[in-house]
C-alpha cells in the first residue's frame, strides 16, 4: 500500500497522519504551482494558443519574462497584448477581438487552474442542478419547500405599487427574479469554497463525516473550522482559511467558535490561520471579526482584494474567479435555457386564471390562497402534525 508523504514537513508531522486520499491531494497541490508548470511567459502564451488552436507565433521576447508577466496582467492589458500580436500575425481585423478575448480568458484560467476544463465542467454541473430549482410555475412562488413559506400578499402589494407602477405582471417578474437570486446566493456561498479550493496550491477541505463535526479527527474531520488549506511550501508555512462570501455572512456569535477552531488547528499542525470574507472593501461593520480576534488574536482577518491575494497568490485573483464563473455560467445557460420572460408569462397566466376562478383581483386572490385554510391546520388546539396522523392511521 502506498504511503504518501506530504512535502516540506517531517515524517512525523500531523499532516502525514491524514487519510491517504487527502495526503495525495495535498501533495498534488504542492506540485501544481503556476511557476512550476510554466517556466516563462512564452510557455504560458504557447499553451493558450495551442488550447484554442490558434496558429500564430509566440513573441520570442516572452521567453525572457516570468509566467506572471502574462498571468497577472489585467483583462484590459491582456486584451491589448493579444490584439497586437494577432494583428502583427496577419489575423483578419474582424476576428481579432474575438480571438483576443478568448486568449485572455484562457490565460487567466491557466493562471488559476492546472486543469481548467475539468473545474469548469464540475462547476457547470453544480450550476445546472441549481438552475433546476429556479421558479417554473405559479406553485413555485405561491409556496416554498416549507408549507408555511407562502407568498406574502402584502409584500406583493407593496412591490406592485411602489416598484412596478401597478403592473402585476412586472410584480411577478420581480418576485421570480428575487427567488432565483436567493437561490443563486445560496449556490455561490458554497461554490466559492469549491472553486477557490480547486485553484493552484489550494486544497478544499472535505466535509466532516459522522455526527461530531466539531472534534478534530485525522481521518473523519481533520480541519474543523477551515474550508481551504494551502499546504506548506519550501518558503511558505501551512495556511488555514475559513471563507465567507461577505463580512455579514456569519453571525456575530459565530466569531468566537471559529476563532477557537482556527487557533486549535495551528496548535496541532503549525502554520497560520486566516478568516476570509471575499466581497467587501472594508473591515468596518464586520459582524464576527471582534469575536474571532478576542478568541484567537493570531488569526488574520481579511476582506476583499487583500483576501483574494492571500487565497490566490495573484494580484488579479478576483478576475481569475470571475473568469471561471463566466465560463461555467455560459455553458450552464446553454444547457438549461432558462428564460425569465417565458416563465413570468406562464406564471402570470396561471394567476390570471386563478383570479377569474375566484372572481377576485390578483392581490385578493393571492391573499385568499395565503390566508384561508381549515381550523385543524391553523389552530394549535386542534392541529395534529402529519407524522402523528399517519402513525395513528397505520396503527388503526
Amino acid at each position: 500500500m502506498v504511503d504518501t508523504q506530504v512535502l516540506n514537513v517531517p515524517a512525523d508531522h500531523s499532516l502525514n497522519k491524514l487519510s491517504e486520499p487527502l495526503k495525495q491531494r495535498i501533495v498534488a497541490a504542492q506540485q501544481n504551482l503556476f511557476e512550476m508548470e510554466f517556466k516563462n511567459a512564452a510557455e504560458l502564451c504557447s499553451r493558450a494558443l495551442s488550447d484554442l488552436k490558434i496558429a500564430i507565433t509566440t513573441p520570442p521576447d516572452l521567453s525572457e519574462q516570468p509566467p506572471e508577466y502574462l498571468g497577472d496582467q489585467s483583462s484590459k492589458d491582456l486584451f491589448t497584448f493579444f490584439s497586437d500580436i494577432l494583428t502583427q500575425n496577419g489575423v483578419p481585423e474582424q476576428a481579432v477581438s474575438l480571438h483576443a478575448a478568448n486568449l485572455l480568458h484562457r490565460v487567466q484560467l491557466l493562471r488559476a487552474y492546472d486543469k481548467p476544463d475539468e473545474v469548469i465542467r464540475v462547476t457547470c454541473d453544480k450550476v445546472v442542478e441549481v438552475v433546476g430549482g429556479f421558479p417554473q410555475t405559479a406553485d413555485d412562488i405561491r409556496c416554498g419547500r416549507n408549507p408555511g413559506d407562502v407568498l406574502d400578499p402584502y409584500i406583493l402589494g407593496a412591490a406592485q405599487i411602489l416598484m412596478c407602477a401597478g403592473d402585476f405582471e412586472h410584480t411577478i417578474s420581480a418576485t421570480v427574479a428575487h427567488k432565483a437570486l436567493m437561490i443563486i446566493e445560496g449556490l455561490l456561498g458554497h461554490l466559492h469554497e469549491d472553486v477557490i479550493g480547486a485553484m493552484r496550491g489550494n486544497v478544499r477541505i472535505p466535509e466532516p463525516r459522522g455526527d461530531d463535526q466539531e472534534t478534530m479527527d485525522y481521518l473523519t474531520n481533520p480541519f474543523p473550522g477551515s474550508d481551504i488549506i494551502q499546504p506548506p511550501l519550501a518558503d511558505r508555512p501551512l495556511r488555514f482559511y475559513q471563507v465567507k462570501s461577505k463580512t455579514g455572512s456569519a453571525k456575530g456569535g459565530d466569531g468566537r467558535r471559529l476563532g477557537l477552531q482556527l487557533s486549535a488547528l495551528t496548535k496541532e499542525y503549525g502554520g497560520e490561520a486566516y478568516y476570509i470574507a471575499l466581497i467587501g472593501n472594508t473591515l468596518r461593520g464586520h459582524r464576527s471579526m471582534a469575536g474571532v480576534r478576542r478568541a484567537a488574536p493570531a488569526v488574520v482577518v481579511l476582506v476583499g482584494e487583500s483576501a483574494f491575494r492571500e487565497l490566490t497568490g495573484s494580484c488579479v485573483g478576483p478576475q481569475l474567479l470571475l473568469r471561471l464563473y463566466q465560463s461555467a455560467f455560459e455553458v450552464a445557460s446553454q444547457q438549461t435555457k432558462y428564460s425569465l420572460e417565458s416563465v413570468v408569462a406562464t406564471i402570470y397566466l396561471a394567476f390570471q386564471e386563478r383570479a377569474e376562478e375566484l372572481g377576485e383581483g390578483f392581490l385578493e386572490t393571492v391573499l385568499h390562497d395565503a390566508i384561508y385554510g381549515t381550523p385543524d391546520q391553523q389552530d394549535s388546539r386542534h392541529y395534529v402534525p402529519r407524522r402523528r396522523r399517519q402513525r395513528g392511521t397505520s396503527e388503526e
